[in-house]
């Protein structure tokens, strides 16, 4: 479950991105950038093609990577978290000593 997640959000964060630049090209330098003239559906097909231009590649080698890694090292991960809580007194009383003079 937390590899899909990883799937999905690494694509996530490729979206969010690929917003950071694309309202900025010139819609008549490309097909593919932000029209303010355009309606809400032509721009969303404009910035899919964009995404699909120049960041597919990317976006899915960074997801691969992350189920990957999750997968190998998540279980070793998950236990030695676990093994922490266990470890750790999160329920110990906090006291305080008096103080020296």
């Amino acid at each position: 479950m937390l590899a899909s997640y990883g799937f999905l959000a690494a694509f996530a964060y490729g979206t969010i991105m690929n917003l950071a630049g694309w309202p900025f090209m010139s819609a008549l330098a490309s097909g593919v950038g932000f029209d303010p003239h355009a309606a809400v559906a032509a721009n969303l097909a404009r910035f899919l093609a964009y995404c699909l231009a120049t960041s597919l590649g990317w976006d899915l080698g960074r997801a691969v990577v992350t189920v990957v890694l999750t997968l190998t090292l998540g279980p070793a991960v998950l236990r030695a978290l676990r093994r922490a809580t266990r470890r750790a007194a999160f329920e110990t009383p906090v006291t305080f000593d008096a103080p020296r003079t």
